[in-house]
């Protein structure tokens, strides 16, 4: 069992992107307050005591997991390396549309987008995410890009097949009436504001 507590707060910890309060611990798990304040003291001294990369500290009424200052200018190469950069909403956009129709050219994406899609794609092809598969048949023989294994391996993925269906994304019937129905009265309320 108190394997499975450290386990479970250790696990907690790694995903969390805020300190964790105690309350938030007691709430998700259902241990014990006491008993979870003696593991995470415990976890904070063994991370401390055999100089870790990591250690667990207790800051803003929460606890957190940091990295060990020792090891700052490793982990400021890795922040400041391109390919740890985050991706952008205009990246993120092109890479699923990518990821969805691929083989597909950039003026094909641009089209789906409704915007210009060259920082966004230059931006994919510099992290890895994608890569040219070749070109299109066809005036200009435009070139068709595809998503890479560095993409599969970020998105947990084994193969493209396991990408989840794009209906799964798509509004309920109810969301799409209501939003005709706001799209269809917005000119008639906007001559009203105007007269």
């Amino acid at each position: 069992m108190e394997s499975d507590v450290r386990g479970i707060l250790e696990a907690l910890l790694f995903v969390a992107d805020e300190p964790l309060t105690l309350k938030q611990f007691v709430k998700i798990t259902g241990f014990d307050g006491d008993l979870i304040v003696k593991t995470l003291n415990e976890l904070a001294e063994e991370y401390q005591r055999e100089n870790r990369g990591i250690q667990l500290r207790e800051v803003a009424g929460g606890y957190r997991f940091f990295t060990h200052p020792a090891y700052a200018p490793y982990i400021e190469k890795l922040v400041l390396s391109a390919d740890y950069r985050k991706i952008s909403q205009a990246s993120l956009e092109t890479l699923a549309i990518i990821a969805y129709k691929q083989p597909i050219t950039r003026a094909q994406i641009g089209a789906i987008r409704g915007v210009n899609v060259v920082g966004a794609i230059a931006s994919l092809h510099e992290k890895g995410l994608i890569k040219e598969m070749g070109r299109e048949r066809g005036p200009g023989q435009p070139i068709l890009y595809g998503t890479t294994e560095i993409f599969l391996e970020n998105f947990g993925l084994k193969s493209i097949d396991e990408l989840p269906p794009v209906k799964d994304f798509a509004p309920d019937e109810e969301t799409v009436d209501q939003l005709q129905l706001k799209l269809m009265s917005e000119p008639v309320e906007n001559l009203e504001k105007e007269s």
